[in-house]
């Protein structure tokens, strides 16, 4: 069987060799490349088909010698075919992705002002998309042309904003391109990166009750596309649900909150032991760097250092897929660290009776009455959480 695999200049946040994996058995490889190595690795004998990713999308076209009619439309190829008989044609799976998480989302661009950010290949897919199912206005915003990011805001009317730029990707977590909430006639934001699973974009989107989304089942959607041209066999939609799904629980991360004592830690190593996954301890990491214990910390140089270096750890933690975090009992104190943790991961809320809870070297723990934080904090870890574990076993 013929290998396959992933073109593109950096590929670390990548997710599609796994998503390959799952829908067929084929060989698949992640190739790294510059400009310079792309006729050779396409030509190469070894591989019978790509998909490329940014920033080759347009480059790849001139190796190919026959175009799919929806990438010549386009004017752009994210899957290649190479046929025994040598042909070389280039498709644009994108297209199909895109359209699914349009419908996914229940987003009908038809009669609406649509913005795109940005103009590589990825933004000529989805104007493409947009503009075939009816869009009354399409703005594409880049960094030198008439609508840019220093006069974006004047565009007042907008009403769904895509994002096909690479702000906001992992390792870059945290950046946007621009905020969702200043669209007053914003109705639905769509954001191509899905690693992060939820960018800064899409998490603001959500704040300001806006519906948004972001890459994930495009990615998903595309890739089974391409699979499809890869080994020349239907599959089914059923299937492409099934792989989303998948491939979202084993790359988000698990992330236990809850009060001081309640045995974050010790399931949080029991759940990665088991799932197979690295377990990170935040107040373990932050006594790791400071070369103290937390109430040494706390005593020395005060709780609002301690939590700064709370938030810098957490941040570092976070950008990771499918890992299991546990937290410190205080890490709702900074708002900031909710859309630090949800920007990739489910939040578990660990509860446990507050007669149970280990108070001991817990310097708020010992502080105040126990009573009175978990007063000050129930409803917050309420709020944060997806879901809860009810941990009054004995797990220390």
């Amino acid at each position: 069987m013929r290998k396959f695999g992933l073109i593109g200049k950096k590929l670390g946040h990548s997710y599609s060799k796994l998503i390959h994996g799952k829908f067929a058995d084929y060989e698949y490889d992640l190739l790294e490349t510059d400009e310079e190595g792309l006729e050779a690795l396409i030509k190469s004998e070894e591989y019978g088909g790509f998909n490329v990713t940014i920033p080759y999308k347009k480059t790849v076209m001139q190796y190919c010698d026959e175009l799919s009619e929806v990438a010549q439309k386009i004017g752009s190829v994210n899957t290649i075919v190479k046929y025994r008989d040598g042909r070389i044609k280039g498709f644009n799976t994108d297209y199909y992705g895109f359209g699914y998480l349009l419908d996914d989302m229940g987003i009908d661009p038809e009669g609406k002002h649509c913005l795109v950010l940005g103009s590589g290949g990825a933004s000529l897919t989805v104007q493409t998309v947009l503009a075939d199912r009816g869009a009354a206005k399409i703005t594409v915003v880049s960094r030198t042309g008439e609508v840019n990011y220093d006069n974006v805001y004047e565009q007042t009317d907008a009403q769904i904003i895509v994002n096909t730029t690479p702000v906001g990707m992992y390792p870059d977590n945290g950046r946007y391109p621009v905020k969702a909430s200043r669209f007053p006639e914003c109705e639905g934001v769509l954001d191509l990166i899905y690693n992060p699973d939820k960018t800064k974009l899409v998490l603001d989107a959500i704040a300001a009750d806006i519906p948004a989304s972001g890459g994930l089942k495009m990615l998903v959607a595309q890739a089974k596309e391409a699979c499809e041209q890869f080994i020349g066999v239907q599959i089914e939609d059923e299937a492409l649900k099934n792989v989303h799904d998948e491939v979202r629980r084993e790359t988000l991360n698990l992330i236990l909150i809850g009060m001081p004592g309640a045995g974050k830690t010790t399931l949080g190593r029991e759940m990665a032991e088991s799932m197979g996954r690295e377990f990170i301890d935040i107040d373990e990491e932050i006594v790791k760097r400071e070369g103290m214990s937390i109430p040494e910390i706390f005593s020395s140089k005060g709780e609002a250092y301690f939590r700064k270096v709370e938030t810098e750890i957490l941040e570092q933690a976070c950008i990771r897929s499918g890992v299991v975090i546990a937290t410190g009992g205080g890490i709702i104190k900074n708002k900031k660290n909710y859309f630090i943790m949800k920007q990739n991961g489910t939040l578990i809320w660990i509860k446990r009776d507050l007669d149970k809870l280990e108070t001991e070297g817990r310097p708020i723990s010992m502080s105040m009455p126990i009573e009175k934080i978990y007063e000050e904090r129930k409803d917050i870890y309420a709020k944060w959480s997806d879901y809860f574990i009810n941990n009054n076993e004995g797990r220390d």
